[in-house]
């Protein structure tokens, strides 16, 4: 069975010794193959070679090329292989590679694998320990198998965007979700059926689409739907949860009060309005939940009276949870975040400085090794294939017959 049994095992590190193949470009499939490096793993991304994926100079690459921002977070403490899969030599290489992986994963519209030779029913013909995952926009046998996919529309499919628009304004704002709730999916997966085959010696098939993945991240508002009868519009969650978003001042500020009776109370002395408790509106939870828009007309003008720092010790006093809505910058002067030490910023011999973020489950009170940098385009091609079994001489080889890119920079 593959891995590496001969790498003394660290509680911090669980994965250390698994081998990764990694076939992905853009943001589900390389966040998954990085999620498995932060516990260990070692992961090996084959990249197109000549361009490499293609995040790598989507935007943010600074001085040096086929580095830029968007690339470097999602592809942490990964090896980087530049190979031509388009040639009989190149998926030979990728074969001779997945023989000893423990997990392959791809990001390929559903067929492409098997129409360059290389999917899972081949691959685990000399594996059959294989882990195969494949990632999609859509499941590889539905209506929308051919079609492409991006964030936005596992997000549009799975009812999550909806959520966050303004019909009358429509308008996509905030970061990716279908990437990440697919990425961390298939690493869960991955990471299943990795103990599984501890179990019972033997591999498996793991197919995951982002329409999927973005439908299970939302469980309650389906739930709801099929349980309940009920549709929940955008302001549903905000007035079950009675979570609020108020400009102060000079910022905003956030905080919830679930299904804390003494929360209301506390917030009506908060705001200076103790009368507020006894409106028959307001009184009750769900009372507050059927008039959640007078409720909302009814603070605003009193919050915005004060800046954030008058609210956040008024809301404290009251043992009510909150927040200051941060901006990006704010984030990284904030007192916890600064504490977690999550950030690892390291000096890049060509880039500058990268900061990079560490992994953020702890395992016996630890974050596990410090991430290596982001791989150049081709950084480790002659290693990898050197540690596969090849020569010097059918590494230049590949080389001259622009199997395999030059090393880089």
């Amino acid at each position: 069975m593959p891995g590496d049994r001969s790498l003394e095992y660290r509680s911090d590190s669980p994965l250390r010794g698994i081998k990764v193949i990694e076939l992905t470009q853009y943001i589900a499939g390389p966040f998954a193959g990085q999620q498995l490096a932060d516990f260990g793993a070692d992961v090996i991304k084959i990249e197109r070679r000549g361009d490499g994926d293609p995040f790598r100079n989507y935007v943010g690459g600074d001085d040096l090329q086929d580095y830029g921002v968007h690339y470097r977070s999602y592809n942490k403490s990964k090896k980087s292989v530049a190979l031509d899969l388009q040639k009989p030599e190149g998926r030979e290489v990728f074969s001779r590679l997945a023989a000893s992986a423990d997990v392959v994963l791809e990001n390929f519209r559903p067929g492409v694998m098997d129409r360059l030779g290389i999917g899972y029913e081949t691959l685990r013909e000399s594996n059959p320990g294989l882990v195969y995952c494949s990632v999609a926009g859509f499941s590889d046998d539905g209506p929308y198998r051919d079609r492409p996919a991006f964030d936005t529309v596992g997000q549009a499919l799975s009812g999550i965007l909806y959520t966050f628009v303004d019909p009358d304004q429509p308008k996509l704002r905030g970061p990716t979700l279908a990437d990440q709730a697919t990425a961390l999916q298939a690493a869960i997966a991955i990471m299943a059926a990795l103990y599984g085959r501890g179990v019972s010696g033997v591999g498996a098939r793991i197919d995951i689409s982002m329409v999927d993945a973005s439908v299970g991240f939302v469980p309650d508002f389906h739930s709801f739907y099929t349980d309940a009868g009920v549709a929940m519009e955008p302001d549903f969650r905000a007035s079950m949860s009675q979570a609020f978003i108020m400009r102060c001042a000079d910022g905003m500020i956030s905080f919830q009060l679930a299904g804390l009776t003494r929360a209301w109370g506390g917030l009506c002395r908060a705001i200076g309005r103790p009368d507020v408790a006894e409106d028959t509106r307001f009184a009750e939870r769900l009372t507050r939940v059927e008039n959640w828009s007078a409720l909302l007309d009814l603070m605003r003008p009193i919050f915005v009276q004060h800046p954030r720092s008058y609210w956040e010790a008024a809301l404290g006093a009251e043992g009510i949870p909150y927040a200051a809505v941060l901006s990006i910058p704010e984030v990284h002067e904030d007192p916890e975040v600064k504490h977690s030490d999550i950030f690892d910023r390291v000096e890049h011999p060509q880039a500058g400085p990268v900061t990079m973020m560490r992994r953020p489950a702890r395992i016996d009170r630890s974050r596990g090794p410090r991430p290596q940098l982001p791989a150049l385009l081709g950084e480790h091609t002659e290693a990898v294939l050197r540690d596969a079994g090849y020569s010097s001489e059918d590494v230049e080889r590949l080389r001259s017959a622009d199997v395999i890119g030059s090393p880089e920079r």
